[in-house]
């Protein structure tokens, strides 16, 4: 089953470099792919060597620098509501600058072009992808599994799409779960098992089980977490970058069309 490993919230906002440098030390000894959201707000032409050469070094090694947003605000690309509304808020022409702006700050500071996004805090809206398509993006992975996303064993069922979907000409990947976040507070014990239970629901739909991480609550025990999930999946998931992951998807559903 594929399967794919992600980080988001990339900045020197909210990264010091020693951090980002240890993070990668742990990618690397998990030897697998990993997709990198990066914030290219006005902080990432400033950030120091050290920073970027981490954002290099990912790239070196073969991992995926996406877009997260431009400035990692609440209502940058999408609007909370307690109920779905068909409200494409904010605007199309808006959402569009906003990426084109965080894509031309990633490629003046690291030289790479994204071919991925994800909105800061999953909000978003069918403008986002209309947006995205304009400026050549090949995937989106803002959508989720679950509201919320995160480990709690209560998990809210919100227009649950468990499979890949295309919308607007960019493929949507959803996110299964944030199973590092607050772990801590859920319990290791607790965590794998809905980890786990998320991977057969995914198997079982044809899904893709991606598992995102916040880098501000990412620490030894969500390393070690990670380590342990690893090796429960070994020799059941295969794990890829997720432009990789919306390539074959593409080629898959193209083929079906064909």
């Amino acid at each position: 089953m594929i399967a794919a490993l992600t980080f988001d919230d990339i900045s020197s906002t909210y990264l010091t470099s020693s951090k980002l440098k240890w993070i990668m030390d742990v990618i690397d000894d998990l030897d697998i792919p990993c997709t990198f959201f990066v914030v290219p707000d006005d902080n990432m032409l400033s950030a120091s060597e050290e920073f970027k050469l981490c954002l290099e070094r990912a790239m070196s090694s073969k991992h995926e620098l996406s877009l997260h947003g431009y400035m990692h605000r609440k209502n940058e690309f999408g609007v909370f509501y307690p109920i779905p509304l068909p409200i494409p808020l904010p605007s199309l022409q808006r959402q569009r600058e906003q990426i084109m702006k965080g894509k031309k700050r990633l490629i003046d500071s690291v030289g790479v072009s994204p071919k991925g996004f994800r909105a800061p805090y999953y909000l978003h809206n069918s403008n986002t992808t209309k947006a995205l398509a304009s400026l050549g993006f090949t995937y989106d992975s803002s959508a989720t599994v679950f509201k919320t996303t995160h480990c709690s064993s209560f998990r809210i069922q919100w227009l649950r799409n468990c499979r890949p979907f295309m919308t607007n000409g960019v493929m949507e990947i959803p996110v299964t779960g944030d199973y590092t976040y607050n772990l801590e507070g859920y319990g290791s014990k607790d965590s794998l098992k809905v980890a786990l239970r998320d991977f057969e629901l995914m198997k079982r739909s044809n899904g893709i089980f991606v598992i995102n991480n916040h880098p501000n609550c990412f620490r030894d025990r969500e390393a070690q977490f990670l380590r342990v999930l690893l090796k429960k999946l070994s020799g059941e998931a295969t794990f890829q970058k997720l432009a990789d992951v919306a390539k074959t998807l593409s080629e898959s559903f193209s083929s079906i069309k064909g």
